[in-house]
């Protein structure tokens, strides 16, 4: 569970997708990430440790530069372990179905419409 939390809490800073976004395309170093999104070298670099930290980014020395690429591998291995958390779920209804044999005092007028109170 605690990958999860870190695969979650990676995601939920939207320098950190776009980061994701761009090394899709191909590795890239600090620097040209941080030219093409505008930011400061050391923000990136914060987000990129954070990133590996999460197994979504992995790094790799090239001479003096690091060059950092997705972790297509980790990210595979999160989407499957979800989608067991989450596969057993079944869908909800939509909004408003059912609500034809909702008891009278259930029910509210909105627009003219009768809805059920949730």
């Amino acid at each position: 569970m605690d990958a999860q939390v870190r695969f979650f809490r990676a995601l939920s800073s939207e320098p950190r997708v776009k980061i994701l976004m761009l090394l899709k395309e191909h590795p890239q170093c600090v620097n040209v990430i941080a030219r093409r999104l505008g930011m400061g070298q050391p923000a990136v670099s914060q987000h990129l440790r954070i990133l590996r930290e999460a197994g979504l980014v992995k790094a790799r020395k090239t001479g003096y530069w690091m060059h950092y690429e997705v972790n297509g591998g980790a990210i595979e291995a999160q989407g499957k372990a979800l989608r067991g958390l989450f596969g057993g779920w079944v869908s909800l209804p939509a909004a408003g179905a059912g609500t034809r044999n909702c008891p009278p005092e259930l029910l509210v007028e909105c627009g003219g419409r009768k809805k059920a109170v949730e």
